[in-house]
């Protein structure tokens, strides 16, 4: 019935893996094919939005990170107040954003209660 693997976890789990492995661009292309309205659970939604953003972050778009970042927050805000993991990479897109991105960035790690 594709309820607990079905295609879109798999999606999932390839992003997770081509991230680790150090591949940012396969982890955004497996992202963009992930349908988030069909994962009927929010964490794994949050889960693969940190996984995507990060990317984006390796990826040295600090705006795009930034925004999934944020998309995760709002999809799933339960999943993303609570995990160090958010701090984490709210304080590295801080730390390394350019000017026009760090505004947005440090009052959203301040939101979240995170000191850079």
């Amino acid at each position: 019935m594709w309820t607990a693997f079905g295609p879109n976890n798999v999606l999932c789990h390839r992003v997770n893996i081509a991230l680790r492995l150090g591949d940012a661009g396969t982890a955004i292309e497996n992202a963009r094919e992930i349908d988030l309205n069909a994962l009927p659970i929010n964490e794994p939604k949050a889960t693969v939005l940190l996984d995507t953003s990060r990317a984006f972050l390796a990826w040295g778009k600090h705006d795009r990170a930034l925004y999934v970042l944020r998309a995760a927050g709002d999809i799933a805000p339960e999943e993303i107040t609570g995990r160090p993991a958010t701090l984490r990479l709210v304080c590295d897109i801080l730390a390394t954003a350019p000017i026009s991105v760090r505004r947005e960035a440090r009052e959203y790690a301040e939101a979240l209660g995170a000191s850079a």
